[in-house]
């Protein structure tokens, strides 16, 4: 009966050929590749320390940079979907004793 050694990695994005030769170099077979789902939560505001308004054109540049800050986040409730890479090598005989 063959054992085997399993290992899940989440791979860097564009990365995934030279990765998976590097696992494969150590012995490492691609297995099953399967998605990591998410709900991106709401935001919530709040917590913090009550800041002053600020007014006039620092008041519209600070609102303009926060705008700016958030619009690379996901929208709440997005789904979002990683995938994490299942590989497998057999073990060792001297490793099993």
């Amino acid at each position: 009966m063959q054992l085997y050694e399993y290992r899940v990695v989440s791979l860097n994005d564009g990365a995934y050929t030279s990765s998976l030769n590097d696992y494969a170099r150590d012995g490492w077979e691609l297995v099953h590749v399967v998605p990591d789902i998410s709900v991106v939560p709401e935001k919530r505001d709040g917590g913090g320390l009550p800041m002053p308004a600020l007014g006039g054109k620092l008041g519209a540049a600070a609102s303009k940079l926060k705008d700016l800050e958030g619009s690379s986040e996901p929208v709440p409730g997005t789904i979002t979907t990683t995938f994490l890479w299942v590989l497998r090598r057999p073990f060792d005989e001297d490793d099993l004793g």
